[in-house]
């Protein structure tokens, strides 16, 4: 006895699912027209095509490779006809030519190629209409033969249909299987037509209308044009709804052109503006090259289109040069400048885009003059100070400015110490070691010492204030957000209030409308304006203590202190190691205690921030994310603020790694 499979009531997904009325009976099967004769409870006779029977059917004719029968039960059942080819692949193709004979009628032929599409409906929308062990040895269609799935069948169609056999009785297939391609090759079917015009085919005008109506008549217009086939243009436009009065003149006054100037005039009507730049190179009209490549800034196309003539590719550089430079594009305009080498027009623009080495090395090739250089050098040294990169600084001040002192002043402020002590040394003057080195020592030690105490500070204040607000939490969510909304956890609440849901209550708690996955949010609340939720959004930036804020706002500002002391290790370790070369031993060992300490602490901080997850652990006690669902009760105004601070303290962050201090040996 077969066991039949029983599909799921689902006759959305599953083409096996038909509705019919309860108590009907089977009176017969008629496999020759894949139908079966029902009775109903009343008497009545019902005849049906259940989907698993045509598609049965369809699937034997194609092995069979009867495509005629396949296709007409296609089309007369409403399959869709990309199974012919996706059933089986390899089959299809190797039997074009017997498809286009069996079918035959050329209407039918353009359906087929009509209805292709990048999809493999075997996959998709009949996949449970084959039976399991068929649909593992059946071959499959990989991703990229997917893709290209339409393009490969009309070029395979393409290549029969053009034989000397079949081409003159399939001119409209032709057409047909060059607009099904995507994108459509409307080109390749408009150059054909256009032989065929040219050859005075009787078929033209027929193939003409074909293609307009298989495609946009004023896309194919504007092609025809882009073909410069003006009588090609006239033909399809006769076809379309325009009016004469509007085409036939510039029909005209294309004609009228010579035939570049008309490439050029139609090139630029169609928005070609990189080829319509060739055609007026062909011209040989420089003038107009040049206001045309300002016009639509076609700089880098002529530059490539006279990249063989010297003379008019340093007058497009100048302009294309010039034009960076008001569009503030100064690295790229100091290039082209330095190109042309006028060194005076490029030093501004390196300075312009910070480039301190191009613009000091531009400028004494433009010969500056002393007192002017000197300004540029001292301009460049105070941005790059501000901007605290001070070794660039030390070096514009050294070697442009020959101020050594000032130099070893900007090293010691960055940490380069060894470097400080490099530069003094060389240039003989080890006075300056205990002049200005040691007092930088001194300063930066202490400034280091102060800085690392402050994060301490916030990290002993920070983190156990996390710790009470997870625990508050974890204790009574809903206490802990409904307190904590519009003031401390301890505010007073007035006795006429209760916090305690109702039946009554169609948006339910604070909890149950920003925590939970499911329910809605209640209509009748009143929505925050724009202004309150700006508002909001200042108070989320601030995170005041005893709002629902506060966690996100901590957690956030702990991983900042993190960062940025992992990005100081490299300045520190320059600073301890300046600091022991100069027998400042005990200062070195405050520093390296300071910043340990205050490394320990940060995966003191991680542990706390990131417990390890236990399997009884609650997700609301962490701030449990609130899943898809709960997107589509997403509030409105100041409450979506809160919305997506409960998100972001919600998601899954991973724990920034805590990069530990290489303390000296020296040291102890």
């Amino acid at each position: 006895m077969v066991k039949l499979e029983v599909p799921a009531d689902e006759p959305q997904k599953d083409e096996r699912c038909r509705s019919i009325e309860r108590g009907a009976k089977i009176v017969t099967v008629m496999p020759t027209t894949y139908s079966v004769v029902l009775q109903m409870p009343r008497g009545n006779l019902e005849t049906i095509y259940p989907r698993a029977l045509v598609l049965a059917a369809i699937r034997r004719n194609i092995e069979a490779e009867r495509y005629d029968e396949a296709f007409f039960a296609c089309r007369n059942q409403r399959v869709d006809l990309n199974i012919l080819h996706d059933h089986d692949p390899e089959r299809f193709m190797a039997s074009l030519e017997k498809i286009v004979s069996q079918i035959k009628k050329i209407e039918h032929i353009d359906l087929l190629l009509a209805q292709l599409r990048n999809e493999d409906v075997s996959e998709t929308m009949y996949k449970e209409t084959l039976k399991t062990k068929d649909l593992a040895t059946k071959p499959k269609l990989s991703q990229d033969q997917v893709e290209n799935k339409v393009n490969r069948i009309c070029d395979a169609f393409l290549a029969v249909l053009e034989k000397s056999q079949y081409k003159d009785a399939h001119l409209q297939n032709i057409i047909t299987a060059h607009v099904s391609k995507t994108p459509p090759a409307l080109e390749t079917g408009l150059a054909m037509i256009g032989r065929l015009q040219a050859s005075s085919d009787p078929l033209t005008d027929k193939a003409a209308e074909h293609i307009c109506f298989l495609a946009d008549v004023n896309q194919l217009y504007d092609t025809s044009l882009g073909l410069y086939n003006l009588d090609l243009a006239l033909l399809i436009a006769q076809q379309s709804q325009k009016d004469p009065r509007e085409y036939l003149p510039h029909l005209q006054s294309l004609q009228d052109l010579p035939e570049t100037r008309r490439k050029f005039k139609i090139d630029d009507q169609l928005g070609r503006k990189a080829k319509a730049l060739t055609h007026l190179k062909d011209l040989q009209a420089y003038d107009e090259v040049q206001d045309y490549v300002q016009k639509h800034d076609l700089y880098p196309e002529a530059l490539s289109m006279y990249q063989y003539d010297s003379t008019r590719l340093k007058e497009i550089m100048r302009l294309y040069a010039d034009f960076l430079s008001t569009n503030n594009k100064n690295k790229e305009a100091a290039l082209a400048y330095e190109y042309l080498n006028d060194h005076a027009s490029a030093w501004p623009c390196y300075r312009s885009a910070n480039l301190w080495r191009e613009a000091l090395s531009s400028a004494i090739l433009a010969e500056v003059s002393a007192e002017e250089l000197s300004s540029i050098a001292t301009d460049l040294a105070e941005g790059l100070t501000e901007s605290k990169d001070y070794l660039s600084a030390s070096s514009i001040t050294l070697d442009y400015l020959s101020d050594l002192a000032s130099a070893a002043r900007l090293l010691c402020r960055g940490c380069h110490f060894a470097e400080a002590i490099r530069i003094v040394t060389l240039r003989r003057e080890p006075s300056l070691i205990t002049e200005i080195i040691d007092p930088g020592l001194v300063e930066r030690s202490a400034d280091m010492t102060e800085f690392l105490a402050d994060m301490k500070g916030q990290l002993q204040a920070q983190v156990p204030r996390l710790k009470e607000l997870r625990a508050k939490k974890a204790e009574d969510p809903l206490a802990f957000y409904e307190g904590m909304i519009d003031g401390p956890a301890d505010a007073n609440i007035p006795d006429n209030i209760s916090l305690a849901p109702t039946d009554t209550t169609s948006g339910g708690t604070f909890m149950t409308r920003y925590t939970n996955q499911t329910g809605t949010v209640n209509t009748t609340t009143t929505r925050k304006t724009s202004k309150n939720k700006r508002r909001e959004e200042r108070k989320r930036a601030r995170g005041k203590k005893g709002t629902v804020y506060e966690e996100e706002y901590l957690t956030n500002s702990i991983e900042r202190l993190i960062e940025r002391i992992n990005s100081m290790q490299e300045e520190i370790q320059r600073l301890v190691e300046g600091l022991v070369r100069r027998g400042m031993r005990e200062r070195a060992d405050a520093v390296s205690n300071a910043v340990n300490e205050v490394m320990e602490r940060c995966q003191d901080a991680i542990k706390e921030m990131y417990p390890p997850a236990t399997a009884g652990s609650s997700e609301a006690a962490n701030g449990a994310p609130i899943g898809v669902e709960g997107e589509a009760m997403k509030p409105t105004g100041g409450d979506a603020t809160l919305w997506d601070s409960l998100q972001e303290v919600g998601k899954k962050r991973e724990a920034p790694a805590v990069k530990m201090f290489e303390r000296l040996s020296l040291l102890g």
